[in-house]
């Protein structure tokens, strides 16, 4: 029997792994086969690194237009809770609204 020996990647190792991934010809369980990494470690730190949790199902359909931000968007009372809210828009255009 085979023995794999654990490997621990830093967030930077991993970002690498996964550009070196994206620019590779082969399938993505034939690149983790030659990496010695399992697809499982791959597609969840993919999913980190792009921002997004890996619970969070992928959409389906295309994105909202609309966004209604409801109670958020009105001006805090005393006491009301604070919050960020960053959208990146692509492109290097990132949105920031904030209520504090």
């Amino acid at each position: 029997m085979a023995t794999t020996t654990r490997v621990r990647r830093s967030r930077a190792d991993w970002q690498a792994v996964i550009s070196r991934a994206e620019r590779s010809a082969l399938s993505t369980a034939a690149f983790c086969a030659a990496e010695g990494i399992s697809t499982t470690s791959f597609y969840l730190w993919r999913k980190r690194l792009r921002g997004m949790a890996p619970s969070v199902p992928e959409p389906h359909g295309p994105p909202p237009e609309f966004l209604d931000l409801g109670e958020l968007s009105r001006p805090a009372k005393t006491g009301a809770a604070s919050w960020d809210l960053e959208l990146d828009l692509g492109s290097g255009v990132v949105l920031r609204l904030r209520r504090g």
